[in-house]
């Protein structure tokens, strides 16, 4: 099978893992496969081929341009950004897939944009049935309900040969005797850095003091005290980081399924999150809050109580066995050799 997989830019963030796991897999197994984007710059070991979008423009509009032209040869084309979807349909239509990492909807503020989204969902998957397979079961259940879309669940998963416990020396020294909060810094809206922000300048002394500690990883971005940031780092060195670290802070306003939840509790950090996580259970294997006083009451219980937080470490080790990569890679490639047979 002939596999194009069509994204503006291949990074280092979640979505862009799945993309490079399910490509890599595919070609493992036989199968051309490509990534068509405009912009790499990724630590993720790519073995797939890599091609670009457009030659003449780098930027999103060269994406667009080549996605609303693009007559693909391919036996699938994969995409995960619903309006790369729409442009590519008109004339790929019968050769499309949806992979759904989140609901796009959720990216924007903007009412209008919001609308434009939503009609293109509407197009995409109500009208021209492209098939679906979206990371969740809560988000693959959004899609039936609001548009009739035609979806399967491969749920995204991890490898606990690489997210595994690692206590490393380095670290545990940076850490000295504070506790560390681990927090995921991206401007994306919908991750909620803002909010993580705002519940940790209620530790600001304790950080001042160096009772605790604030590390994170991601993007650069500026804070009312220190933090360490390490940056987009490789799955061995985030295993190690995660390890070391005694909760991780992750006030997302919306989430597909993320990877990044699955890594800490595979490594046996602690989360403390909202209610958008589905998979986690308040109190079981991960805290549960809404408000930024309740993050901090659900933070410092974290931090403060041993029995709840081996508790919720344990059940997040029962938790994560459920969400193997391995598994996902398989279903994932029967999933398109069924809905694109030849």
């Amino acid at each position: 099978m002939k596999v194009c997989f069509f994204r503006h830019s291949l990074l280092s963030r979640g979505g862009d893992k799945m993309v490079v796991e399910y490509a890599n897999y595919l070609a493992s197994r036989g199968h051309d496969v490509t990534i068509m984007t405009n912009v790499v710059d990724t630590l993720f070991s790519v073995v797939a081929k890599v091609v670009s979008a457009s030659r003449s423009r780098k930027g999103k509009l060269g994406s667009i341009v080549k996605a609303l032209f693009l007559k693909s040869t391919a036996d699938v084309i994969i995409a995960d950004i619903i309006a790369m979807v729409f442009l590519l349909s008109f004339r790929n239509r019968n050769k499309l897939l949806y992979f759904a990492q989140d609901y796009d909807e959720a990216y924007y503020k903007n009412a209008l944009a919001k609308l434009i989204i939503r009609t293109a969902y509407l197009h995409c998957l109500r009208i021209l049935r492209i098939p679906v397979i979206a990371v969740s079961e809560e988000l693959g259940q959004l899609l039936r309900k609001r548009f009739n879309a035609d979806v399967r669940v491969v749920p995204n998963g991890i490898d606990t040969n690489v997210f595994r416990v690692d206590i490393d020396e380095e670290y545990l020294f940076l850490k000295g005797s504070s506790k560390v909060i681990l927090v995921f810094a991206r401007s994306d809206y919908r991750k909620g850095f803002d909010i993580a922000i705002s519940i940790l300048k209620g530790y600001k002394k304790e950080i001042e003091d160096g009772i605790i500690s604030i590390w994170a990883v991601g993007e650069n971005i500026g804070a009312p005290f220190t933090i360490r940031n390490f940056g987009f780092v490789p799955p061995e060195k985030l295993r190690k980081i995660l390890s070391c670290s005694n909760a991780l802070l992750y006030p997302s306003r919306h989430e597909g399924l993320p990877l990044f939840v699955l890594e800490a509790m595979a490594c046996g950090c602690p989360v403390v999150t909202s209610g958008t996580v589905s998979f986690i259970i308040d109190g079981e294997n991960g805290m549960i809050a809404e408000t930024v006083s309740e993050f901090g009451e659900k933070l410092i219980d974290v931090l403060t109580n041993d029995r709840k937080r081996e508790h919720i470490i344990h059940e997040g080790f029962a938790t994560i066995k459920g969400y193997d990569l391995h598994n996902s890679k398989r279903s994932f490639e029967n999933i398109l050799k069924e809905t694109f047979k030849s």
